[in-house]
């Protein structure tokens, strides 16, 4: 861990994000039913899927696929690579570690994967200055809250000592006005740059922020707000779940 947070801070990055919702691995059954493994095995509905997208196959053969954040010198291999992948997950993790994290670290610092107020406390008692709010897009444990549902108890219990991010279930930009009017400071999105970058590499995620910042822009317009800081809770109104 200390060599994968050293090499972040060498390459400049800015901020430094560790996830705490995965100490163990989810029974992912959609993995389970497409025998998702690294490597994958060769199973006929594999190559079938590989022979039927040419384009996709000819870019593989000039660039293999790679993990370049795990690999190591002495480490190239997928199987070694996912070894040493889930050898990074530890049960044992506490908040303690989280700080020395922190510690480590020379720069903002958040976690990602907090459901529960309590843990945003604590959080913030590691020393993170920002929080994301997250279930793991919902294939890590079955029944979990949704992000926004998890928000305003977050927002209470915080006060405003960290910024706090929505992740998940951020796909047009009226999702973006409601986590705003319920105190989050921004939303993180994951498939839909994904979408983007597979569709139009670069410029297609480009494509998709023009898109979130358009609706954006349409839904605060039509809801009479010229300024995001102006956007608060008294412009929704909850769905009652008695009705």
């Amino acid at each position: 861990m200390r060599t994968l947070v050293q090499r972040a801070q060498n390459s400049g990055y800015r901020v430094l994000c560790v996830t705490i919702d995965l100490p163990v691995h989810g029974r992912r059954e959609r993995d389970e039913r497409n025998a998702f493994t690294i490597p994958l095995p060769p199973r006929l509905a594999n190559i079938i899927n590989v022979m039927t997208k040419p384009g996709w196959l000819m870019g593989a053969v000039r660039c293999p696929p790679r993990f370049g954040n795990f690999e190591v010198p002495g480490s190239m291999g997928m199987k070694s690579i996912a070894r040493r992948d889930g050898n990074l997950f530890d049960p044992t993790i506490t908040w303690d570690d989280v700080a020395r994290i922190r510690d480590i670290w020379k720069g903002p610092f958040m976690v990602k994967g907090v459901l529960h107020p309590e843990d945003a406390v604590k959080a913030i008692g590691a020393g993170c200055d920002a929080i994301m709010i997250s279930n793991h897009g919902g294939r890590q444990l079955d029944r979990v809250p949704s992000p926004i549902d998890a928000l305003s108890d977050i927002v209470d219990a915080v006060k405003g000592k960290a910024q706090l991010i929505v992740d998940g279930g951020v796909r047009r930009g009226s999702d973006i006005f409601i986590a705003r009017a319920f105190g989050a400071t921004a939303c993180s999105i994951g498939r839909p740059y994904l979408w983007g970058l597979c569709a139009g590499g670069e410029d297609g995620v480009g494509r998709a922020l023009d898109i979130f910042r358009d609706e954006l822009d349409n839904t605060m317009s039509l809801m009479g707000v010229s300024n995001i800081a102006d956007v608060n809770a008294s412009q929704l109104r909850r769905h009652d779940p008695r009705h």
